[in-house]
């Protein structure tokens, strides 16, 4: 476990990030994007539109995944920091203010999700774990509040194990004053984190990620699986 002082240096930084990346308008375009990507390939995972759903770490955005899957009845995006502010008649922000004012926004960590036990048939939760307090907390609070046989969309970048070895033995040490190290408290490896999922209770599919190959001396990749809650 990282200490609560590295995480609270890793939400300093996401402050500072998010605070500069809703001032550009390319900033915007380029998360909303890049959500709205990742909300198609769920959408082709699903078989039927589940009815309550949540994501975890939206940022203070608030829109993430969930707000492109509009389908679904009810909707709740969680995140550490309060929303930004919208304070701009600019056609893009009304956008977002009017996507996110279709949810419920939760100010909650992943560690501590405010749902009940098995109450939701959909959790999302993406670019999240590494820059969390207790990653391992996170998953067994998202198989706690899924119902048996609830869907788990999840992803994170993940190392080769050569860029694992890079990043321990320079990267932090070189880089240790910068986002890319300060924002990170954790880097991940794909077997592992699949294997954290399956010990959890997720039956557990790769949607992408690394080959045989990548994942020894590969570039970090996101990868991206689906995890169903095992039912009872």
């Amino acid at each position: 476990m990282k200490s609560d002082v590295r995480w609270e240096e890793a939400q300093r930084s996401e402050v500072e990030f998010w605070d500069g990346m809703v001032r550009l308008e390319h900033g915007v375009l380029t998360v909303l994007a890049a959500n709205c990507e990742k909300a198609q390939l769920l959408k082709r995972q699903l078989t039927q539109i589940p009815r309550k759903a949540l994501e975890v770490g939206t940022g203070p955005f608030g829109i993430g995944i969930i707000g492109f899957l509009r389908d679904i009845p009810f909707r709740i995006a969680t995140d550490p920091l309060p929303p930004s502010p919208i304070n701009s008649d600019d056609l893009l922000y009304r956008y977002v203010a009017e996507t996110r004012g279709a949810m419920e926004y939760v100010v909650a960590c992943g560690e501590e999700i405010p749902a009940r036990g098995e109450s939701l048939d959909l959790v999302i939760c993406c670019n999240v774990i590494d820059h969390a307090s207790r990653p391992q907390a996170i998953l067994q609070e998202v198989h706690r509040i899924l119902r048996p046989g609830g869907l788990f969309f999840f992803d994170v970048h993940t190392f080769s194990a050569l860029g694992l070895l890079k990043w321990h033995s320079w990267t932090k040490v070189k880089h240790r004053e910068e986002m890319l190290v300060i924002a990170h408290p954790y880097r991940m490896f794909e077997a592992g984190i699949r294997r954290k999922m399956e010990s959890q209770g997720f039956a557990v599919k790769k949607l992408t990620g690394h080959t045989y190959v990548s994942a020894l001396i590969g570039q970090a990749r996101i990868s991206c699986f689906l995890g169903v809650k095992h039912a009872r």
